[in-house]
């Protein structure tokens, strides 16, 4: 099955939780389309999962922040990124396509301290590229191939498929694997990288009330000046900048999955005037909170 909707769920760590995935077989396919001039969809905000995620961009430009850094994706360019890496996406104009999934390793990996997994698969988690770029061409090609199997079998379902899937991520692997090591080494701080989820896990908690940056740095056992750095280096932005860009997304969630008046769900994230709420939401959409809630309502539900 196929998930076609772009309202991403994350839980209060920011962690996502994945629809139509089974415990026995952790695996779970996205296709959306973002058409040109609508900006519904453009960002997916920062989150994580443990699940490694396969992502292929069919048509327009992307922006990624994996980690502390940032990289570009163009049309029929793909991405692997690693396992739990804090990462976003910022879709650019004109019409954007994608198809990705998200695949639990242990589907490849098998038992643990088998030797698919102490050989092919625990080395990359613990220590491969928080983000692996694929490009067309003959050093790509398998996993371009093993990509668009495993989506055609996630679509049609066929008996067994999770047997061939399961052959298909294995590719994606040694790919991956192959890549990874002629490439640098997973350089992400996991102290630093801890300490940002533990402040935007208590940040997702405390969404509607008011908060200081001191209030933040206190939850990641910082000083102020450090929390800064943190967020400039993880999320490109101020711990107050983000605060705000989250408000406006949960805001917009609510928007699309509920038909409380816009003025009421203004007022729970923190705006106490409609209009700035409303000036915000365009600066970050594009368009006006009432616009959003109907573009929303005409996104096909998953089948």
């Amino acid at each position: 099955m196929i998930n076609q909707g772009i309202i991403m769920n994350v839980d209060e760590q920011m962690q996502e939780r994945l629809e139509n995935s089974s415990p026995l077989f952790n695996l779970t396919a996205n296709e959306v389309v973002i058409a040109d001039g609508s900006e519904f969809g453009r960002e997916i905000p920062p989150h994580w999962h443990r699940e490694l995620e396969a992502f292929v961009l069919r048509q327009g430009r992307v922006q990624i922040a994996a980690g502390d850094r940032v990289f570009m994706l163009s049309k029929g360019e793909g991405c692997l990124i690693n396992s739990s890496v804090l990462h976003s996406f910022s879709f650019l104009e004109g019409q954007a396509h994608f198809r990705s999934f998200l695949f639990d390793s242990s589907i490849v990996a098998g038992a643990p301290g088998s030797l698919f997994d102490s050989v092919y698969v625990r080395p990359f988690l613990k220590s491969g590229p928080v983000y692996l770029k694929f490009s067309p061409g003959r050093q790509d090609t398998a996993f371009f191939r093993a990509f668009g199997d495993i989506f055609r079998l996630c679509s049609e379902e066929p008996e067994g498929f999770e047997l061939e899937a399961r052959w298909g991520l294995s590719q994606i692997m040694l790919n991956a694997k192959q890549k990874s090591e002629i490439l640098p080494s997973r350089n992400i701080d996991t102290v630093q990288e801890l300490r940002i989820k533990r402040m935007l896990s208590w940040m997702e908690e405390h969404l509607q009330e008011t908060l200081t940056v001191e209030d933040i740095a206190r939850q990641g056992n910082i000083c102020v000046r450090a929390c800064q750095k943190a967020f400039q280096r993880y999320l490109h932005c101020s711990p107050i900048e983000y605060l705000q860009r989250r408000r406006i997304f949960a805001a917009a969630w609510k928007l699309s999955s509920t038909d409380e008046p816009v003025t009421v769900i203004a007022s729970e994230y923190g705006f106490s005037s409609p209009s700035y709420f409303s000036k915000r939401f365009k600066e970050e959409f594009g368009c006006s909170p009432r616009k959003y809630r109907e573009a929303a309502q005409l996104v096909p539900e998953n089948p």
